[in-house]
């Protein structure tokens, strides 16, 4: 069973796509604090960030992801928002070009540039309104199986 880190947990993640990823069959637990991102990533599989201004975690999603890359560089990383990806992107390919000059993103029905799920340079983004499309969902819930077993 692939397990999830919650590496920046916003409410939104915990409520509503926790239960989401169990009903896919992933196991998963919130980063209580930074201080225990090391053992923590030694169990994760994939690590989701929010991209919410507010996290119970005082870190950016910024300072999640640098911290995340220098522990565990090739780690698959999800970004989540309750914003759809137009507004997101480019925060998005900016946290990654940081790390990764090829950049990409894979999202429910939307891929932006030379996305491969499961590669180090891609990232995948899921939003708050793709639980409440079914068609989104299991879209989503393909690429997740497959970056998780990269």
């Amino acid at each position: 069973m692939p397990h999830i880190l919650l590496a920046r947990p916003h409410p939104f993640i915990v409520s509503e796509m926790a239960p989401f990823l169990q009903q896919q069959g992933f196991s998963f637990n919130r980063l209580p604090q930074l201080d225990a991102l090391n053992d923590e990533l030694a169990k994760a599989d994939v690590a989701v960030i929010s991209l919410a201004l507010s996290s119970p975690l005082p870190q950016s999603a910024e300072d999640i992801l640098l911290a995340i890359r220098q522990l565990k560089p090739s780690l698959p990383i999800v970004f989540a928002s309750l914003l759809p990806l137009e507004r997101v992107q480019k925060t998005i390919l900016h946290l990654m070009q940081q790390h990764h000059a090829a950049a990409a993103i894979a999202a429910a029905g939307q891929v932006i540039g030379s996305a491969q799920p499961g590669q180090a340079g891609t990232v995948l983004y899921f939003c708050k309104d793709d639980l409440a499309d079914a068609v989104k969902r299991e879209s989503f819930a393909k690429l997740l199986k497959i970056h998780a077993k990269r």
